[in-house]
């Protein structure tokens, strides 16, 4: 006899509540932990031997974190990346207001004062150093290397901060912060990690932010003279229970990449062990990195802008018989409780296992009984195969302050297998910029080859007396873009690039003041 319907409900509604459970808290790996400036724990990796895929054609991307508190226990440098093997590096995190919609960053020190060999500590001008500096660098050097600022994280998304989605122009204010970060610090376009949407109004809010954002880049580098789009990218759930309430069609049209958060499938807030990155399967947690990419280019994302995440760590399940199985404790880890750093693994002692069919690999010590979920290069490498074959952009690392080097090194792995990496060029004119070191190069001048050297003049009067005649006074609830004109105060204003609700002469920096009229 076929169960009654109310039954069926509650069977329904009991597996939802499942799903829930087991993916409400993926990805809360992208945080800076309380730890951080600790020494990270030691521990014996083993020696496993790597396996060779062939190389594959196609100018993928390769886009990777750099967190700025990396630079403390972890002791890794901005230094320390190895350039070649990425297009896009994601520098976290800032932080919004939720009061306000403005953006800050979040260690000034790592951000913008410490100095690295090389830098001065008694040349002259307003100077940008620290991390971001070293960045800067790094463009120069590496003109298909992108550096964007990334925004929330998990920390950063939590206690309502990204609350300011609703409102509209808290909205605009998001927008002109962005705006400002990116010419004060010679960002590459913008990263939004917000974890997650919780309901329809903030979904619909999160799409139009990026509607509005796509609208201020382009004017703003129309302003500028660039031909190449500046990036706007969003760090993206693989569970259904937190990418409900996105609006996936409105948001393609404004982000250059999704970064699919493909890892956390499992962790501690499980009751048994299991794989935390699997391409197919994840019969019992109900994610699969696959099913992901269906649910978004199924629902209007463009299969040629997402990027698949790797994660460059593992997760840990202590006192456990295996996949499946029950388990208690998580172990130290390497920073972190329960997350061991690719950089350490497998640990000695443990054996490698790599499941072809789910496309997954852990390690297990069956003395300790110690699991670790991990990818390990062939895995990576058969991922970056996907990657090619579904057409995907490219993949997508959390974080390299835990990578290896050399050929181990899963950054290193998925580029091999690519072959061709992206090679449009960054973005190194920044006129504008509240940093003298920012404006002039790096003392190389404002522009180099393959730069605009010229903006596009501003459209109306110029300022001189009377030019004041036939312009509009400013009005906070008109969108202006760069080169348009208001007239606020007796004095002309030209709009830098796109702007709403931001005084003329106020601390936003956005509006050129062209004299009296």
């Amino acid at each position: 006899m076929a169960p009654p319907s109310h039954w069926k409900n509650l069977r329904f509604l009991f597996l939802a509540a499942s799903v829930a459970i087991f993916t409400v808290n993926a990805t809360q790996v992208m945080h800076r932990p309380a730890t951080y400036k600790n020494a990270p724990h030691k521990f014996a990796p083993g020696n496993p031997t790597a396996q060779v895929i062939h190389k594959r054609a196609g100018a993928k991307v390769q886009a990777a974190y750099f967190t700025n508190w990396g630079i403390y226990g972890a002791n890794f440098q901005p230094t320390d990346i190895t350039p070649g093997d990425l297009t896009h590096i994601l520098y976290a995190f800032a932080d919004v207001s939720p009061d306000t919609g403005s953006i800050t960053l979040t260690d000034s020190y790592a951000d913008e004062q410490k100095h690295f060999p090389g830098d001065s500590w008694d040349e002259t001008g307003n100077n940008l150093y620290g991390c971001l500096k070293q960045l800067y660098l790094l463009k120069l050097a590496n003109r298909n290397l992108k550096v964007t600022l990334s925004i929330g994280g998990w920390t950063y998304s939590q206690s309502g901060h990204f609350n300011f989605v609703t409102d509209a122009g808290k909205r605009a204010t998001f927008v002109s912060s962005a705006l400002q970060l990116v010419e004060d610090y010679g960002f590459d376009g913008i990263d939004l990690d917000f974890e997650y949407p919780a309901n329809t109004a903030q979904g619909q809010g999160f799409a139009d932010l990026l509607t509005a954002l796509r609208t201020g880049f382009d004017s703003y580098a129309k302003s500028k003279g660039d031909s190449v789009p500046y990036l706007i990218t969003a760090a993206v759930p693989a569970g259904s229970a937190n990418y409900g309430f996105l609006s996936v069609a409105q948001m393609d049209k404004a982000l250059s990449y999704w970064n699919l958060m493909a890892y956390d499938y499992a962790g501690s807030w499980l009751t048994y062990a299991d794989n935390q990155a699997n391409l197919y399967g994840g019969a019992r947690t109900g994610v699969s990195t696959d099913a992901a990419v269906k649910f978004y280019t199924s629902n209007g994302a463009t299969a040629g802008k997402i990027n698949m995440g790797i994660p460059l760590y593992g997760r840990a399940f202590e006192a456990t018989a295996g996949i499946g199985q029950s388990y208690n404790g998580i172990g130290p880890g390497t920073i972190e409780a329960g997350i061991y750093s690719y950089s350490v693994l497998p640990l000695a002692g443990a054996q490698v296992f790599e499941n072809l069919t789910d496309v997954s690999s852990y390690s297990y010590d069956s003395a300790k009984k110690e699991l670790v979920s991990y990818d390990t290069p062939h895995i990576v490498q058969l991922k970056a195969q996907y990657v090619a074959s579904k057409g995907l952009a490219g993949t997508m690392f959390w974080d390299l302050s835990t990578d290896k080097t050399g050929p181990t090194s899963l950054v290193q792995s998925a580029a091999t297998v690519y072959g061709t990496l992206d090679q449009t060029q960054n973005h190194i004119k920044f006129p504008n910029s509240k940093w003298d070191n920012i404006r002039n190069n790096m003392g190389s001048g404002g522009s180099s080859p393959g730069s605009p050297t010229t903006s596009v003049p501003p459209t109306g009067p110029t300022g001189n007396p009377g030019s004041c005649g036939g312009v509009a006074a400013w009005s906070s609830g008109s969108v202006y873009t760069g080169g348009q004109t208001a007239v606020y105060g007796g004095h002309l204003w030209t709009a830098k690039w796109w702007t709403q609700g931001d005084t003329p002469g106020g601390s936003a920096g956005v509006w050129t003041d062209n004299g009296a009229c």
